[in-house]
């Protein structure tokens, strides 16, 4: 990864979010406009990204059914044999199995059909 060690996209994915629920315009709002601030970061980025979102996601009591059929069918591309020239092993095993609980989880959200992001 270019200009992201692992954890520290983690790290500021999450960061960020908590700094945009303080601006009062809701949590969907806030994991919009995350997706758009992380956007095309680079390939192992991206799911990273992606979990990441799709973690906080699937904390809310719904999700929006865009983000719900984007997260999923992105993450459901990912293979551990791709991101070995980026991640450590154990990395490729973090991010696996944090993959595994978002589609896990995803799979079992209430759907949110409403678009609007407050």
């Amino acid at each position: 990864m270019k200009d992201w060690e692992y954890n520290e996209l983690f790290d500021a994915i999450k960061e960020t979010y908590e700094e945009l629920l303080d601006e009062d315009r809701g949590y969907r709002y806030a994991i919009a406009k995350l997706a758009d601030e992380f956007d095309r970061l680079g390939k192992i980025e991206d799911f990273i990204v992606d979990t990441a979102i799709g973690e906080i996601a699937i904390g809310h009591e719904k999700v929006f059914v865009g983000r719900i059929e984007g997260i999923t069918k992105r993450l459901s591309m990912f293979t551990p044999q791709e991101a070995e020239a980026d991640l450590t092993l154990e990395e490729i095993q973090d991010l696996s199995k944090r993959i595994k609980k978002v589609l896990e989880g995803l799979r079992n959200a209430e759907v949110d059909y409403n678009s609007s992001a407050e």
